[in-house]
């Protein structure tokens, strides 16, 4: 896909100078020579423009603040005429990082690439929720809700990374939230406007499938730096006082068997892949018994100590981001059958608490305790 054509290098760029073009910036910050330019433009600070729908009611909250959020919306009039060119996009595939064949960064190691920024269209929501909160009319409200749950698909469909899906879930959940809130915060609004955006979500969206390989790949462009004497060795500091692995490893090829971990970490995707449906979420029955949840580290350990460290600093994490996306499929699920009437999907628990209620799922049954992984949920 042409560059001009994808809207992912149009977050890239959203910063860019008023009279640049978003799409070309957007390019030009992902090239190997990339670096800081002055005069980029930027989101508002106030924590208020900030609220997050998973946690409050931020319909009423910027509607109480109306002249606060009208000199934000103002400020920001710039960017957010870039949403709104950005929300018509037909196209937004990801472009995950690649190691040049030549130049500066060929020789460098793999995290020092240029990264993919994703502040651009979580922003981007935000422009388009405080306009719907504040807005003149029902009708004027849906088409800025509209706008940003399609964009929000968008972006969600064509992740590639673990990051670029998580923030695609994330800004779903907070949207779907956000929208609830304002019908359940607008006298007269009818409830059935939110089934067009409580359709269902493409299956490979909900998938671990759609950012396990990137992750894969990553841990073995790790361990090649590592292998490389120019990328591996090179910048670890031989005068530090304290002994680090790098340099047990640098000095001595002591503890680490880069191939080997290589090979141990792909058979661990694999087993969880193997488990996993063809398509859509896995199940949380899954998640909780499987290979997604490791029973802890296998280390230390006589052979490939280091390795086995690195395989298994996220411990059972990874099933918390399976968990998260099939939370969304089921807070989907959740707040259409509020509407309709039905009863909330199974595996899901609601427990009221005041005006609202809490929506709890799988990623609450993997992490208990911990604040994030419950929602707060309006009553519809």
């Amino acid at each position: 896909m042409p560059p001009s054509r994808n809207a992912f290098y149009d977050m890239q760029g959203m910063a860019a100078p008023l009279g640049e073009d978003a799409n070309a910036w957007g390019v030009a910050s992902l090239q190997p020579d990339a670096h800081a330019r002055p005069g980029e433009l930027s989101w508002p600070k106030d924590p208020l423009w900030h609220c997050k729908s998973a946690e409050n009611n931020c319909v009423e909250a910027w509607r109480n603040q109306r002249a606060r959020m009208v000199e934000m919306l103002a400020a920001s009039r710039g960017l957010g005429q870039r949403c709104d060119v950005i929300a018509q996009a037909e196209s937004y595939e990801e472009v995950l990082p690649e190691r040049p064949a030549s130049g500066a960064l060929a020789a460098a190691p793999y995290v020092q690439l240029p990264w993919p920024r994703f502040a651009g269209i979580t922003s981007c929501l935000r422009w388009f929720g405080v306009r719907a909160a504040l807005a003149a009319s029902p009708r004027e409200a849906w088409v800025e809700l509209e706008r940003a749950n399609r964009l929000a698909r968008l972006q969600l469909a064509g992740s590639r990374s673990l990051i670029g899906t998580m923030i695609g879930v994330s800004m779903l959940q907070n949207h779907w939230l956000l929208a609830a809130n304002w019908v359940a915060s607008t006298p007269g609004a009818d409830r059935a406007s939110l089934l067009p955006l409580f359709e269902p979500l493409p299956a490979h969206a909900l998938s671990p499938r759609a950012w396990v390989p990137y992750e894969a790949r990553f841990f073995r462009e790790m361990m090649t730096d590592l292998l490389d004497a120019e990328r591996g060795c090179a910048a670890v500091d031989e005068s530090a006082e304290r002994i680090s692995a790098e340099r047990l490893w640098c000095r001595a090829r002591l503890g680490l068997l880069p191939e080997l971990s290589i090979q141990s970490n792909d058979a661990r995707w694999i087993a969880r892949l193997d488990a996993m449906p063809a398509q859509g979420p896995a199940s949380c029955e899954l998640l909780l018994q499987s290979a997604w949840r490791e029973a802890g580290p296998s280390w230390p350990a006589w052979r490939n100590t280091f390795g086995r460290m690195l395989l298994d600093l996220p411990g059972s994490r990874w099933g918390i981001y399976a968990a998260r996306q099939l939370d969304l499929e089921l807070l989907r699920q959740t707040l259409r059958a509020q509407v309709v009437g039905e009863a909330v999907p199974a595996g899901v628990r609601l427990s009221h608490e005041g005006g609202a209620a809490r929506f709890s799922a799988c990623r609450a049954a993997l992490d208990p305790g911990e604040a994030a992984a419950t929602v707060r949920v309006p009553l519809l």
